[in-house]
């Protein structure tokens, strides 16, 4: 029951030639790059860390970072123009991400049933009456750039069970997510490079929690191994708290010279500055927000393991220092020049849409995730 979550993976639907991809910092299409899954109801509590891990009868958000060349997408967007269905599997303790998804195929997508309404209310006094939601089934949601989902209670989760979530789209003015479902639920799922597909897991937990529940519905839990005590807190998502940035204009600037400009910058901000400016950037996290979690022995005791930040840069242009950070406080060197594999056919020495866009995923090793990213109108240099 009690095995170590996995942490958060993605699978990026992403199909085509090795040798035609692009670096794996450089937006050059519409991608998505990360999934956050967020409580929601209960509502947060202010002033903590939002939830990252959800218990049954509770409601998560799921919101997908998707981008482009010309930076993050709206989830009005994503919902207009990817036409995104969503389908929902109740996983096996031992299934990694998109692996109950793959298990279930073949699969005719119009036999793919909706997933039912949860209700508290309807929930059974008898314990022998409980029954599992049908497992895949397609999330009905009227908000499909960003669903809400509310868990279901499943006998799976006690022995170790989540739910793996899978977003089914396709790209701006190519093909059909009609289609693409139909590809992936197909023997050998194989969807064209016109799809998107990206899945990752709703933690369902923390499992002192399910047995407290269970016990609190009725559900005979004594077979199961008795929680650690105490029962570590649910895995929270970690909060960027400052993001600092230092312009040098002069592209012939040195490290002794002092900056033109010294922002705090809010998540989304556009700056206006020259072609060859060097941006030096300081991403500062919560230490405090590293979790220590339980993990099961074979002889039902636990041992506790910390947390640890993994972060990726990713930029629509320009030249990027480094494509990775693993340190609370991540720092990054960002020139408004062509980088690498970047296109510049008039050598105007500017980004194709005159904006460039840099975009930092802070991830915890578990199932924590946040974003900020940042915006330039660059500008020809002064003559």
């Amino acid at each position: 029951m009690m095995q170590m979550r996995s942490k958060l993976v993605l699978a990026l639907g992403l199909v085509g030639c090795a040798g035609d991809l692009p670096i794996a910092e450089r937006i050059a299409n519409v991608r998505p790059v990360a999934i956050r899954v967020e409580v929601v109801e209960p509502a947060p509590v202010e002033g903590e860390a939002i939830r990252a891990e959800a218990l049954p009868l509770e409601t998560v958000r799921i919101v997908p970072l998707v981008l482009d060349p010309q930076g993050p997408w709206s989830a009005a967007r994503i919902a207009a123009a990817l036409d995104p269905t969503w389908v929902v599997c109740t996983m096996d303790p031992v299934q990694g991400v998109f692996g109950c998804i793959t298990a279930a195929r073949p699969l005719d997508p119009a036999r793919l049933p909706d997933c039912p309404p949860v209700d508290p209310a309807a929930i059974p006094t008898d314990p022998s009456s409980f029954t599992s939601q049908p497992s895949p089934c397609r999330l009905v949601t009227d908000t499909p750039g960003a669903p809400t989902l509310t868990v279901p209670i499943d006998p799976a989760f006690l022995l170790g069970g989540d739910l793996e979530v899978t977003m089914i789209a396709h790209r701006p003015d190519e093909g059909s997510t009609d289609a693409c479902l139909a590809a992936v639920l197909a023997e050998d799922g194989d969807p064209d490079p016109g799809c998107l597909i990206v899945s990752t897991r709703v933690g369902i937990g923390p499992d002192g929690r399910l047995v407290e529940l269970a016990g609190q519905l009725g559900l005979p839990v004594d077979a199961f191994p008795p929680p650690p005590d105490p029962i570590p807190d649910a895995d929270r998502h970690p909060r960027i708290l400052e993001t600092r940035v230092a312009v040098f204009e002069d592209p012939l600037a040195g490290p002794n010279d002092p900056p033109d400009q010294t922002l705090v910058v809010e998540r989304g901000a556009r700056l206006a500055l020259p072609a060859g400016a060097r941006l030096e950037l300081e991403v500062e996290a919560s230490p405090d927000d590293l979790q220590e979690y339980a993990i099961p022995a074979d002889d039902g005791t636990y041992g506790t393991r910390t947390e640890d930040y993994d972060a990726r840069w990713y930029r629509t242009w320009g030249d990027l220092l480094a494509p990775n950070s693993d340190d609370p406080l991540a720092r990054n060197t960002w020139v408004l020049q062509p980088g690498e594999q970047d296109e510049d056919p008039e050598g105007t020495g500017l980004p194709p849409a005159g904006v460039a866009t840099l975009v930092y995923v802070l991830r915890d090793g578990r199932l924590g995730v946040e974003w900020t990213w940042l915006q330039v109108e660059v500008a020809p240099p002064p003559s």
